[in-house]
């Protein structure tokens, strides 16, 4: 994944599957950390307080470093894996899937189990949408207001955000960078006269 940005859901999706009488309800929805999933996996517990399995994966991080997988009593690997291997063919993070299943009475083996648990995901991941999160690292420029308006260009170029700008002796800007141009741009606009209060040149 890029070290500027990475892809997670904007909103929930769900999905329905139904397999040999059982039925398998795919929830999608993004996540800020471990408590939030969580706290939705509970609301969801009492939601389905008679299923018989809740099973789930998430992925968490800029670059999806932290995931976690649970069968929730169904046998190894043939639930939490699958749905995490959706949630990662997707390019998702910050991201988690529970597939619910009601059982319909007709064992399904391992391979059924799988194939079902999988789809109920995919489909899931398919409902819900898609965003593109830019990490982006804050700012404070100061520079002569001749430099003000060049400044701010590079800044938009640059995918980044001006949150603030004030005029007095000198222009000040509150600026929001990508992540990975924030040494290029201090070093340019350094050069050039600009001044980052608290910055460390070495950051």
């Amino acid at each position: 994944m890029s070290t500027d940005r990475y892809r997670t859901l904007a909103g929930p999706g769900e999905a329905a599957l139904r397999e040999r009488a059982s039925r398998f309800l795919g929830h999608a929805f993004p996540i800020t950390d471990e408590a939030a999933f969580q706290a939705e996996l509970s609301r969801l517990a009492r939601l389905h307080h008679d299923a018989r399995h809740l099973c789930y994966a998430w992925v968490l991080g800029p670059d999806g470093g932290r995931k976690r997988a649970n069968d929730a009593g169904e046998p190894q690997g043939t639930a939490g894996r699958p749905i995490l291997r959706r949630i990662e063919a997707a390019g998702l993070t910050h991201a988690a899937v529970v597939v619910v299943r009601y059982f319909g009475g007709t064992l399904l083996g391992k391979g059924g189990l799988i194939r079902a648990y999988g789809e109920a995901a995919q489909l899931a991941l398919q409902a819900a949408p898609v965003t593109e999160h830019v990490i982006r690292t804050a700012m404070v420029v100061e520079c002569d207001h001749a430099l003000a308006g060049p400044l701010r260009a590079a800044v938009m170029d640059a995918g980044g955000i001006i949150a603030r700008t004030a005029y007095g002796e000198r222009c000040r800007l509150e600026v929001e960078l990508p992540a990975s141009s924030t040494m290029i741009f201090h070093a340019h606009w350094a050069a050039r006269g600009a001044v980052f209060p608290g910055q460390d040149t070495e950051k």
